[in-house]
């Protein structure tokens, strides 16, 4: 597995900002609860500017919302809609860019969205499966963690480990299942690298991350 790994070809967008999308997204992993909150609201990233446009326009309105109109309330939640709105569509504008580098940056952005918007799960379902750039294909998988107990995302991403020819997305599918997957789904995943019969190192990366011998 390792000596294929090495003969693998250099991808864009290049080591330096794959090396950042990991780092950012092992930061997004550890945030406090402020910068979680900043993120909800869209305010992380080039995201950010979209967001304070929009919350400028929700302040003015909110200031002469003062005379206490029975419509202000709706009004306001019409505007927090659409600032969300604005925010996803923006995110599935990256995750569709002709550039890598930008289609790495919506992945990134999508992570902070995934959770609850079926129509962001679905973008990075298609970047893991179909992306040309194996980096940005990882990256996808990585960022559909918090989707990992929905039974559909869970066996469209194990359809995806048995069509996947690159060992570096299997390897991608692997650490998600390991790191953040339930007890069936680390066996269901083991039992699917020996039925394939893949390289014989997968099956032994998932028994020494267990703990357990390789049989």
């Amino acid at each position: 597995l390792w000596a294929a790994l090495g003969e693998l070809p250099l991808e864009e967008p290049g080591d330096h900002v794959r090396h950042r999308f990991y780092r950012d997204l092992h930061a997004a992993k550890h945030r406090s609860p402020g910068e979680r909150l900043r993120g909800w609201l869209g305010f992380s990233g080039n995201l950010g500017w979209a967001t304070a446009c929009a919350c400028l326009v929700v302040g003015i309105l909110a200031g002469r919302a003062i005379d206490g109109s029975p419509d202000d309330g709706s009004r306001l939640d019409a505007l927090e809609s659409n600032i969300a709105m604005l925010n996803r569509s923006l995110v599935l504008d990256r995750l569709n860019n002709a550039e890598p580098g930008k289609r790495l940056q919506g992945v990134f952005d999508a992570a902070y969205l995934v959770q609850d918007d079926p129509q962001i799960t679905e973008a990075l379902l298609a970047r893991a499966a179909g992306d040309r750039v194996t980096s940005i294909r990882s990256a996808a998988i990585e960022a559909l963690a918090p989707q990992l107990s929905s039974p559909e995302v869970s066996e469209q991403l194990m359809t995806l480990f048995e069509q996947a020819e690159s060992p570096l997305v299997q390897l991608a599918l692997i650490d998600l299942v390991l790191r953040y997957g339930s007890a069936e789904q680390v066996e269901q995943m083991r039992d699917r690298v020996r039925a394939m019969e893949l390289y014989p190192d997968l099956e032994r990366y998932i028994d020494q991350s267990l703990g357990r011998e390789s049989t």
